[in-house]
């Protein structure tokens, strides 16, 4: 079976998918020694439903593993809150 799955690396505010998706892992490396915090939508901005926020611990990244995949309905939308350098996303989109 052929990997749907692929890798997005985000530096900053980002529109991930606009169709539904799956979600597998998400990855928060935070700026110098700092807190981060993100939040994921589930949709094409940040106007949309909240889906999870995550937040590291000072100059910690922070990795969150969805088994089963995380099933957004309307796309995936990625904000940088607070001191995120970048965000990892691992994720299928559904409709193409």
């Amino acid at each position: 079976m052929k990997d749907i799955y692929t890798w997005q690396r985000l530096t900053g505010d980002n529109k991930v998918s606009n169709s539904p998706c799956l979600i597998a892992t998400v990855i928060v490396k935070p700026h110098d020694n700092k807190k981060a915090k993100a939040v994921l939508y589930d949709g094409e901005s940040s106007s949309d439903p909240q889906i999870i926020e995550i937040k590291t611990a000072n100059g910690e990244s922070k990795s969150i593993n969805f088994n089963p995949a995380l099933q957004t309905i309307r796309g995936l939308f990625v904000d940088f809150v607070l001191d995120a350098d970048e965000i990892l996303v691992h994720y299928a989109c559904l409709e193409e």
